[in-house]
């Protein structure tokens, strides 16, 4: 009989145990995280691909929202439930397997893909990175882009955008796409994004009299400015 109850009190313990673990588990993942970029490790390391997608993990819960023009994505939107646990991410009550971690700290997190290829990059995002501006008007304005630290480049670079709705824009260095660029912004958890085709997620954090300030993650961080143009 004693050996019973000892028994079932290492059960016992394993359970709850089991449990803080999990807790602790999804505390890891909480927060905001944007998408960086996808590689495949049987193809050239420079074919780092922008990802598109944006992801909120909060009181085990997740909000996803991947670019809505990316063909990548089967869905532009999807939210539920998650546990964390086992270095493998899980999706809704009846524990759907979704993601396996291969790297998490505390600004990184790198997600494998089949086989090796698809692997995603995203970063976290920090409170410092939301928007502290209410009035940022994009629609119907032109701006002049600057990159003030294109550093993979070693130097400053430029380009126009038309924002002419709000799912097109124009920019004067591609002069392929017509009727031009398609692109999105979203707002979640006080970040507000802008998601364009071909290029990374930028993170709107502020506005100063005719200039918008953004942020943008790749293999390496970009601070990009836009000055509106008369």
């Amino acid at each position: 009989m004693q050996n019973v109850a000892t028994h079932l009190k290492k059960n016992i313990c394993i359970l709850f145990l089991g449990l803080i673990m999990s807790c602790n588990s999804n505390r890891k993942l909480e927060g905001t995280w944007i998408g960086a970029y996808s590689y495949s490790e049987n193809v050239d390391s420079s074919m780092s691909l922008p990802l598109r997608t944006l992801v909120t993990f909060e009181n085990d819960k997740y909000f996803a929202k991947n670019f809505k023009y990316d063909y990548r994505s089967e869905r532009d939107y999807e939210k539920g439930t998650y546990k964390f646990k086992w270095n493998k991410i899980f999706h809704n009550s009846d524990n759907e397997f979704a993601y396996e971690v291969a790297i998490i700290n505390t600004d990184s997190l790198v997600l494998k893909g089949n086989d090796g290829s698809n692997n995603a990059v995203l970063k976290k995002l920090n409170d410092s990175l939301k928007n502290q501006s209410k009035n940022v008007k994009l629609v119907g304005k032109r701006f002049l882009s600057k990159s003030v630290k294109n550093t993979d480049l070693n130097k400053v670079a430029y380009d126009t955008l038309s924002f002419v709705n709000d799912s097109i824009l124009i920019k004067k260095s591609d002069k392929t796409r017509n009727p031009g660029t398609r692109w999105e912004r979203y707002k979640q958890n006080g970040f507000d994004i802008i998601f364009m085709e071909m290029e990374i997620p930028l993170i709107i954090r502020n506005k100063d009299k005719n200039k918008i300030y953004l942020t943008g993650f790749h293999k390496k961080r970009y601070e990009i400015e836009l000055t509106e143009l008369k």
